[in-house]
């Protein structure tokens, strides 16, 4: 079934034995654009650790886990959609890999940044003339870097633009950019939560009040770049009158009794209408 990935950001996992945690965030290759794990969120409250945690840190201290794809199950329609449902139970969800081991590209990027302009938090990225590394140029910090310290950057950051892990929620909101001109932002991203494969894009282009949402198939999306926060697409704003547009309440998913639902796994309108009368 082709469920809202934003919708999905606060659910509750389900272990076997109980409730596991909280989703966090999703993971995604950008190679096959499947999800590889759901960032999961195992306790609550203020931890002010500003540290990156990974598999090596003491088992009490990790408190979000990365539970991989094919540990998890189908989500529920109705009732029972507000959850991921997975194959493991509390135990194990407590012992999958912690949230260090296994960085997206936004993350590293950060990271980088961090190290290399000395700032605990950097907000402004450089803006490129052009994709890919070939133009890249640091922009100016207030300390100065040796040559030795600027290649090491540069190097870093080519190296990096082959990583292909992403962060969903990182990736929500960036530029969509076409073969002509920018022609929106990723409003959400739409999974097949049966193959845990991400299907389409939404592009809502923001042009007009109010804006036009349409959902492109993620086989037509070329690069994702951090650093200009945008994703290419071999796309003009010409090509955006054949794409179906996108509502969130679409009837685009059915239970065994025909019963419709849409993109945020409730029943449609429809449906309720056809209850009461």
């Amino acid at each position: 079934m082709l469920r809202s990935i934003k919708d999905i950001f606060g659910y509750p996992v389900k272990a076997v034995d109980g409730k596991a945690g909280k989703v966090k965030d999703i993971l995604f290759g950008d190679r096959n654009w499947r999800v590889r794990y759901v960032d999961v969120e195992t306790r609550h409250g203020l931890r002010l650790n500003l540290r990156y945690l990974s598999e090596e840190e003491p088992m009490d201290s990790v408190t979000r886990r990365l539970v991989k794809a094919e540990d998890l199950q189908p989500l529920g329609l109705g009732d029972d959609r507000k959850g991921v449902p997975t194959r493991l139970t509390c135990d194990e969800v407590s012992k999958c890999d912690g949230f260090g081991s296994h960085l997206t590209a936004e993350q590293q990027y950060e990271m980088e940044f961090r190290r290399f302009y000395r700032h605990a938090i950097y907000d402004e990225r450089p803006l490129f003339g052009s994709f890919g590394y070939a133009g890249y140029i640091p922009s100016v910090s207030a300390y100065d870097h040796t040559e030795k310290e600027v290649r090491e950057h540069l190097d870093r950051m080519s190296e990096l633009a082959g990583e292909h892990l992403h962060s969903a929620r990182g990736v929500i909101g960036y530029h969509v950019v076409g073969t002509d001109e920018n022609l929106g932002v990723v409003g959400d991203l739409i999974v097949d939560t049966d193959t845990w494969q991400i299907k389409y894009m939404v592009l809502d282009t923001r042009h007009g009040l109010p804006s036009r949402k349409y959902l492109f198939e993620m086989a037509g999306a070329m690069t994702i770049d951090w650093p200009s926060s945008s994703v290419q697409v071999d796309s003009t704003v010409a090509d955006l009158v054949s794409l179906r547009r996108y509502w969130v309440h679409d009837p685009v998913n059915h239970d065994d009794s025909e019963m419709e639902y849409d993109y945020s796994g409730n029943p449609c309108f429809k449906n309720l209408l056809d209850e009461v009368f």
